[in-house]
Formats: C-alpha cells, sequence, structure tokens
C-alpha cells in the first residue's frame, strides 16, 4: 500500500515544540542525484526561513546555500557517531527528516520523516556482484530493523512506494509519494524538429545499462544506421567498449565528466534519451530530458511508468532489444512522452515545519 501526499491539516495543539529547529540528516549523501536534490531542498528551505540544523557528511561539497542555514553540523556517515548525536540533541528538535534511507538508531519524541533515494537496497537484483548484494542485503535488514524509529517514509515514486512496503515496511508505517526535484526553466532551448542526436547522461555502475546500450549503437552501425549518441561516463571500461564500438562504425560521442549547463547543451542537441538503466528511485535524467523537450526510449520496468508515459521501450538488459526501439522511433510516427511527475518539494517542507494531526491520503 502506497500513500500519496496532498495536504496537511493544522492542529490546534501541539506536543512538540514547533519553535525549535527541524533536524535535517544529510549523513550519506555526497554525490549524484541525492546531491542534487539535497541542494534543492536546502534553497527552498532558506528560502522560507525555516530554522533548521544541517546534519552534514564530511564528504560532501559545499552547498548552494550552505552560508545561509541556521546551523550546520558536519560528521563520518557511521552510525556509531550518528547514534551518539542523536542521543546528545534528542530533545533539540520539533521534528526530523532522514534524507539517506535510514531512520535515526534511537526512537526520537518527535515526528521522523525518512526519505528512501536508493532502490538498490529495496530490491536487489541478481545481476548485481555477489559482494554488492550481501552488502545491500545487509543494509536493507539494519533499515528494517530501525524501522520503528520512522513515523514515515517518505519516497518519490509510486514504484518505491510498493518497493518500501515490499521489504521494509515491517510496521505498516505511511509512505509518502513526495517527488521533489530542480529543474530549470530555461532547460528547452532548442526547437525539437531541429535535433537528431541521442543521449544519455549518467555515470557507469552495474544498473544504469550503458554496456547494454554501447552494443545496441555498434548492432544498429551493423545495420548500416548511423545515429549519434552522446554519453557521459569517466569508467574506463565503457571508455574501452565505445572504442570497440566505433570501430564498428557506431557514432559514440562520450563527454566525461560535463557541468549541468554542458548537460543541458546535450539535452538540447537530442531529441530523445536511451535509458537502459535497471532501476531507479525518481529517475532525475528521464524527468531532465523530458523537461529540455526529448522523448523517452527506456527499459520496460515499473520505475520508468511512475515517472512518466514513454514514447518507446525495451527488454532490460537486451541490447538487440534497445536497437529494434530506436529503429521503431527512427520509423514510426513518434508518440510525445508524457511526464507524470511534478516537484514537490513545497509539500515536503510542510511535512517538516507545520504542526500537523492529520494525513489527507490516496490509498
Amino acid at each position: 500500500m502506497y500513500y500519496h501526499f496532498n495536504y496537511l491539516r493544522p492542529m490546534q495543539q501541539s506536543v512538540t515544540d514547533m519553535t525549535k529547529p527541524i533536524l535535517v540528516d544529510a549523513l550519506h549523501i555526497n554525490t549524484g542525484g541525492a546531491l542534487m536534490i539535497l541542494n534543492h531542498l536546502v534553497d527552498r528551505l532558506v528560502a522560507r526561513n525555516v530554522n533548521f540544523v544541517l546534519l552534514k557528511d564530511e564528504r560532501c561539497p559545499g552547498l548552494r546555500s550552505e552560508c545561509a542555514v541556521p546551523e550546520v553540523v558536519v560528521m563520518s556517515s557511521g552510525e556509531r557517531s550518528r547514534k551518539r548525536y542523536y542521543k546528545s540533541c534528542c530533545n533539540s528538535f520539533s521534528a526530523v527528516l532522514c534524507l539517506g534511507n535510514i531512520p535515526p538508531a534511537i526512537k526520537m519524541p518527535v515526528p521522523v520523516h525518512t526519505y528512501i533515494h536508493n532502490v538498490s537496497l529495496l530490491k536487489i537484483q541478481r545481476s548485481t556482484p555477489v559482494k554488492l548484494q550481501i552488502k545491500n542485503y545487509v543494509k536493507r535488514s539494519y533499515i528494517r530493523y530501525r524501522a520503528a524509529n520512522t513515523d514515515t517514509w517518505v519516497v518519490q515514486t509510486e514504484n518505491t512506494a510498493n518497493l518500501v512496503n515490499r521489504y521494509i515496511n515491517r510496521l505498516n508505517r505511511p509512505v509518502l509519494v513526495l517527488p521533489f526535484y530542480h529543474i530549470p526553466a530555461d532547460i528547452c532551448k532548442t526547437p525539437v524538429e531541429e535535433r537528431y542526436d541521442y543521449v544519455f547522461v549518467g555515470e557507469n555502475t552495474w544498473a544504469k545499462g550503458h554496456e547494454d546500450l554501447i552494443k545496441a549503437w555498434a548492432i544498429l552501425a551493423q545495420k548500416g544506421v548511423y545515429p549519434t549518441l552522446h554519453l557521459t561516463t569517466k569508467s574506463l571500461r565503457m571508455v574501452g567498449l565505445i572504442a570497440e564500438a566505433r570501430a564498428l562504425g557506431a557514432q559514440i560521442d562520450n563527454h566525461g565528466y560535463v557541468s549541468f549547463e554542458e548537460v543541458i547543451e546535450l539535452y538540447n542537441r537530442s531529441k530523445a534519451t536511451v535509458y537502459p538503466s535497471l532501476n531507479e528511485s525518481l529517475g532525475l535524467g528521464i524527468i531532465e530530458a523530458a523537461e529540455a523537450g526529448c522523448d523517452v526510449i527506456g527499459c520496460d520496468l515499473p520505475y520508468l511508468y511512475s515517472v512518466c508515459e514513454p514514447s518507446e521501450v525495451f527488454q532490460p538488459q537486451a541490447p538487440h532489444a534497445i536497437a529494434e526501439a530506436v529503429l521503431r522511433y527512427e520509423m514510426s510516427p513518434r508518440k510525445k512522452t508524457a511526464l507524470h511527475v511534478r516537484d514537490r518539494v513545497d509539500d515536503l517542507i510542510r511535512l517538516i515545519s507545520e504542526k500537523v494531526d492529520n494525513l489527507m491520503i490516496i490509498k
């Protein structure tokens, strides 16, 4: 069972002191999409003059609005130091938002909301390397063990909500679907009819599917079809596979690490993103691409349909299926991708900052 968070009803009386700050626990966040949404949340909290303390991972780079945060506490991401901090400050906050998947190690006397952003900890793929499977299983078991210390789970999509209920929500806490992200208003700069390329933005991990995508482009070249694909990976193994595919005639341009401004330029050169990832908590690259005017050609998996109605789909982990999907997209009338999500960061802030006694929910 999952819930769409709709609105909050103010309380007439509250047992918590709302003059105390909120704790935003961002330990374990230091890179990637999680860092992007942390930046967005902190920007909005600062803009709305919310009184909060930011618990920050020592590996995390400086945030855009960090200088305006009322209080920043920096520490290692280990659970031992985190537990000590919670014990020493357990009566100092009006509410807690844990952004790093893991509820507090102790039961807090105030509302606690835990945001789950790593679906690899929930649904452990059999294709995952064995050591990583074991590591993720241990982490998932720990989150499940600490489930009593959160009052709600917060997720980005219905797909993630279903996984939370299946694997860690042993006490049937409410699961609130509250996607939040930031897309610049001017991300779409080039008319779609002037674009010819394809793009997949993201660094290579075992679940992202770069290898299958590169092989698919080699298959297209063997069929005499030569669309240009833009990638942004630093993986030496992927760089080697790209060179092999290019030797077969595949048109693949790997840009390595690029700034977000350069990512926008890549989107605006592309008519579609090809998304071979096996799982996503949100799929920020899908949303960015669609907002930039690109269509989405993606894996026929639940996470994709939680985010959008794609233009084409293909079987996971099947390079030939990817190539066939691209050919269908090229040769058939194109169905425009439609997004199903919107940024709800302000609803999340209301959840953690207002006195509430009722969650209006839709099952």
